[in-house]
């Protein structure tokens, strides 16, 4: 049973996170004016005119935001941007062009950019998607702000006023006094990255790194050297040292997603680093010490995968020293109203500004529908509902994955195994898009669908989609 939930005060909006923004424009004249532009606004400022410079850039900085010019060849752009938002750093990045055409906004945003505006635009315009850019709560923030007095005075980036919602709160302002590791648990789209961060934007390492790691996105000679960094000829191709995030987030917090997909061989020297507060590089021999607070997350059965032996118990045991679950959207369905105005407004400009009302019918088919995607697949589909000004939001929940709720019949599943039940209204089209959608990243395809990675692989192959 949970604690019953604290009265908390009322939030105001988050404050704004520090960070650079990257302009990426072959045009050295534009790039040099918005560099001087936004460096008055007393954020670094970096330039590049082609995508190795860009990378080069990432690797070296905190950027957070990338501003992508789109060339007249949009196809040719739409790779850079694939190229930019893949980063290791994954920044968010800011689409600008004289095309404002849907075709070209949805091309955008289906190969990952975060916002797009039409050129010419004000500079009050490009401030106000910047500074909603860094506001996002899907933002991968790698450094937070200085944040003076109480952290009990800091407004939460978590949207929603549930009981759920208050309760986790509640535990992360606990946590956050702490200095102990953190195992986020829940099923896929509810939001585990945005806790990880909420923890360390409330904890004594606010002022110092947060950085995130997918243990799932890299094979594992990669995430070896992305993890621990290498030294100069450590392997072929190894011309220069570099370091690895665990030193890029010293003194800091480092955020281990999907922990559960983590190789065995990796799992004994993450437990090191644990255990001795230290590890050593790739190709090197002395042993580098590194004080981090560790958050992990992870949507799998970790009791399970401990008793098969594919996860350490001793690891385990190690990251789960506290543990927070967090809620599915099924569990807080008073939160999407305002979840559904607060995806609104962060996307308005793909109406060209304009927000858009839910009527009264709308909301209630929102509430209604099962979520098996969770707060994830309710802002995809206000993406859709606002790119297609036409689309009715009841015919676009009845192409999601997911059924209107009703009562359960004795012998169903219960809500948190949702994703084993074969999605009726998985269609064939419906599958391929999404596969397109991500590039055929099966992982992220699963997400998005709230399916789990086997009955994903299990609807390709019932689709020919192999």
């Amino acid at each position: 049973m949970r604690p019953p939930a604290k009265s908390l005060p009322p939030e105001s909006p988050p404050e704004l996170t520090n960070g650079g923004i990257l302009v990426l424009d072959t045009d050295s004249d534009l790039r040099e004016s918005l560099e001087r532009t936004l460096k008055c606004g007393g954020r670094m400022v970096y330039s590049a005119a082609t995508v190795e410079e860009a990378i080069s850039i990432l690797q070296r900085e905190n950027i957070l935001v990338v501003i992508l010019e789109m060339l007249p060849v949009a196809e040719l752009t739409l790779d850079v941007l694939t190229t930019v938002v893949n980063a290791p750093t994954a920044p968010k990045v800011l689409c600008v062009s004289v095309d404002a055409s849907p075709k070209l906004v949805t091309a955008c945003m289906k190969r990952g950019a975060e916002s797009f505006i039409q050129k010419p635009y004000s500079l009050t315009e490009l401030q106000d998607e910047l500074t909603k850019m860094f506001l996002s709560s899907e933002l991968n923030t790698h450094l937070a702000d200085p944040l003076p007095g109480d952290p009990d005075a800091i407004p939460s980036l978590l949207v929603g006023a549930s009981h759920p919602v208050r309760e986790l709160r509640l535990a992360i302002r606990r946590l956050a006094r702490t200095n102990i590791n953190c195992l986020i648990r829940g099923a896929s789209g509810t939001g585990k990255d945005l806790v990880a961060r909420e923890i360390h934007r409330l904890s004594v390492r606010r002022t110092r790194p947060f950085v995130k790691v997918n243990c799932s996105a890299l094979p594992e000679h990669l995430l070896e050297s992305e993890l621990f960094g290498y030294e100069r000829g450590a392997f072929t191709g190894a011309v220069s040292a570099k370091p690895g995030r665990f030193s890029l987030a010293n003194n800091g917090t480092i955020f281990l997603d999907e922990i559960a997909e983590m190789y065995t061989n990796l799992q004994a020297k993450l437990l090191e680093v644990i255990e001795h507060k230290q590890f050593t590089k790739l190709g090197g021999r002395e042993a580098t010490r590194v004080d981090v607070q560790i958050i992990s997350a992870t949507n799998a059965d970790m009791e399970s995968r401990t008793k098969e032996g594919t996860f350490r118990s001793d690891l385990y045991f190690r990251l789960n020293e506290a543990c927070l679950w967090v809620p599915q959207l099924q569990e807080r369905k008073e939160d999407i109203p305002v979840l559904a105005r607060h995806f609104i407004t962060k996307y308005r400009h793909f109406r060209n500004g304009s927000q858009p009302e839910l009527g009264q019918a709308d909301l209630a088919a929102l509430q209604d529908y099962s979520w098996p995607g969770n707060v994830r697949e309710l802002e995809s589909l206000v993406k859709r509902w606002l790119v297609f000004a036409n689309g009715n939001i009841r015919d676009l929940l009845s192409q999601q994955p997911g059924t209107l709720s009703r009562p359960r019949a004795q012998g169903t599943p219960p809500p948190e195994d949702l994703d084993r039940v074969p999605p009726v209204a998985l269609t064939r089209d419906l599958l391929l898009a999404t596969l397109e959608q991500h590039q055929w990243n099966r992982r992220k395809t699963a997400e998005t669908l709230g399916l789990s990675y086997q009955t994903l692989r299990r609807h390709i192959a019932k689709h020919g989609l192999v």
